[in-house]
């Protein structure tokens, strides 16, 4: 099996500045930082911050956005794939969320009209950048109408740019997959990303996902790229963290 490349999502790290975090995630065992984008203008506002740190190196490979600007004007979207290149990250990830969050009945097809439009716009400033535009199902308490692997890759096809790829979030996939490994597997040729959390949304171990089955399922597929820890903690994080990572290194 590959020798996983594994990220952190920088809010768990403990530390005021990105370099701290960094210190603590290679302590911890993890490989990179995954940033967390919260809004156009106040990541812009950190680039110099974060240039600096990739620099002097810091290892930040993916960047997720919380908030994706997919209706009316596409520039807001634009400044922040071509801020996460800036970075030297190769990966954006798209969660596809409602902020409503009003529990709904599970689409059968993905949105062909504005969230096409708009991915397209995002997607082919990503494909000039040389960035994996990574669409994140999520389950049907926070989103609609992309819920499955399956729809993310129907939509992906959609947009119709080779930068569009697909992000497995395990926790979203325990609520909406009836056979996980299987739709990773399904998914295979579409991955481009992958965020870690137990079934109960806390740090990998805390749960009761079958880890093993997940990592022999990307295996299989010849997934080789990067996977986050993007969870909640069910303790502090300079016990919790490590021991999620010793139960994905087992895992895999």
């Amino acid at each position: 099996m590959p020798q996983w490349k594994i990220a952190c999502r920088e809010q768990l790290l403990p530390g005021a500045s990105i370099e701290q975090k960094w210190e603590f995630a290679q302590s911890a065992g993890f490989d990179g930082i995954e940033l967390r984008a919260g809004g156009g203008e106040a990541f812009e506002a950190r680039l110099g911050v974060l240039e600096r740190a990739a620099g002097r190196g810091v290892v930040l490979p993916s960047v997720c956005l919380d908030a994706v600007p997919l209706v009316g004007d596409p520039e807001p979207g634009v400044r922040q794939v071509a801020a996460v290149a800036a970075l030297g990250a190769r990966t954006v990830v798209v969660p596809m969320s409602d902020p409503r969050r009003v529990p709904r009945q599970r689409s059968s097809t993905p949105d062909r009209g504005t969230t096409v439009d708009g991915l397209r716009h995002l997607a082919g400033r990503a494909a000039r950048e040389g960035v994996a535009l990574c669409v994140q199902p999520v389950n049907r308490y926070e989103g609609r109408p992309v819920n499955t692997l399956d729809q993310a890759a129907r939509l992906c096809r959609a947009v119709g740019s080779p930068s569009a790829r697909v992000a497995a979030a395990t926790f979203h996939m325990n609520i909406e997959e009836a056979d996980p490994a299987g739709a990773l597997r399904a998914a295979g040729p579409w991955l481009g990303h992958v965020e870690l959390a137990d079934s109960t949304g806390f740090e990998p171990g805390a749960g009761h996902l079958d880890w093993p089955a997940v990592f022999a399922a990307l295996a299989t597929v010849g997934y080789d790229g990067w996977a986050s820890v993007a969870c909640r903690l069910s303790g502090p994080a300079g016990s919790c963290l490590p021991a999620a990572v010793g139960v994905l290194r087992r895992a895999g």
